[in-house]
């Protein structure tokens, strides 16, 4: 069961029963499971009402956010590399 919450934007920011938000905009109220994903909220939403120090915190958790996200393209381009050389090679070695 989850607690009435209130539509932002077109998303529901209702948080489950048995959950408390790590974080809230002190905005728009609007929950958070990790104190990084309110402060990129802030700086995407609200950049002109931040703090310095809000600010801060979002260039570093953007930063973050971009590295992590960078590395999964890594890997999903390594991935893709080695499943078609592997698909190559099972199909030079079967058929001939």
């Amino acid at each position: 069961m989850t607690r009435p919450g209130t539509m932002l934007n077109g998303f529901d920011a209702s948080v489950p029963a048995n959950e408390t938000p790590r974080a809230r905009c002190p905005y728009c109220e609007r929950p958070f499971r990790d104190e990084d994903l309110c402060a990129l909220h802030l700086g995407e939403s609200h950049w002109e009402a931040c703090t310095d120090a809000e600010r801060e915190a979002y260039e570093e958790a953007y930063d973050a956010e971009s590295d992590a996200l960078f590395l999964f393209q890594l890997k999903v381009v390594a991935a893709l590399v080695f499943l078609s050389l592997g698909l190559t090679y099972t199909y030079a070695i079967v058929w001939t």
